[in-house]
Order: structure tokens, then C-alpha cells, then sequence
């Protein structure tokens, strides 16, 4: 497993840990990264939030969209408070970008 700090807006540094997609990783309580890689590093396709529910397919229907954007890798960081996670989300959100970010669509509208 490969792991990676991804730096939000803060400058405050966040570790993931490269997983496979085809892993249980939706079913987990966390963040998840779905990213491209470009010969200039990794590009943050979409940042998606893991509520740890294993009915929850949302995670898999954003997983499939941002393969459609060129990401070809997942990301995961465990974080088990709801809060700690929204924060963080808007930290990297703000931080990296994403190519797909449906936050900021919502409030451009």
C-alpha cells in the first residue's frame, strides 16, 4: 500500500493510502480520493465522502463517473467522526481543485 499526503487549503496535510478499486472500500467510514495520474503528478478528479454504510452505493456511481474523467486510482483516509470528515473535505476542496467538484456547481447556481 502506497500512501500519500494531499495538502488542503489550510496547508494542513492529509494521509491516504493508495487502495485498490476493486477493494470494500466504499463500505468504509472515511475519504475517498479519486484521482488521474499526469506527468505532472496526481490530478484530483473527485473527493467523495464514506458514511461506512454497505448499502450505500453512491461512492460507486461517483467512482464510475470520475473514471469517465480519467481517474484510474482510489485513495482512502479513515476517519470515523462525520465532522472531522466534512472539514477535512472542505479543506481539500478548497486545497486541490477536483475536476468534478459538485459542491461548488451547487453554489455557482
Amino acid at each position: 500500500m502506497k500512501s500519500v499526503n494531499f495538502c488542503g487549503q489550510s496547508g494542513r496535510e492529509f494521509k491516504f493510502d493508495r487502495i485498490s478499486p476493486d477493494s470494500n472500500w466504499a463500505a468504509q467510514q472515511g475519504i475517498a480520493l479519486f484521482v488521474a495520474h499526469t506527468g505532472f503528478g496526481w490530478r484530483i478528479i473527485r473527493i467523495v465522502e464514506l458514511d461506512g454504510r454497505t448499502d450505500n452505493v453512491q461512492p460507486i456511481w461517483a467512482w464510475r463517473d470520475a473514471q469517465r474523467y480519467g481517474a484510474r486510482a482510489v485513495f482512502f483516509a479513515q476517519c470515523d467522526r462525520i465532522l472531522d470528515r466534512k472539514t477535512s473535505i472542505a479543506d481539500l476542496r478548497s486545497g486541490l481543485d477536483p475536476v468534478c467538484d459538485t459542491q461548488r456547481a451547487s453554489r455557482v447556481a
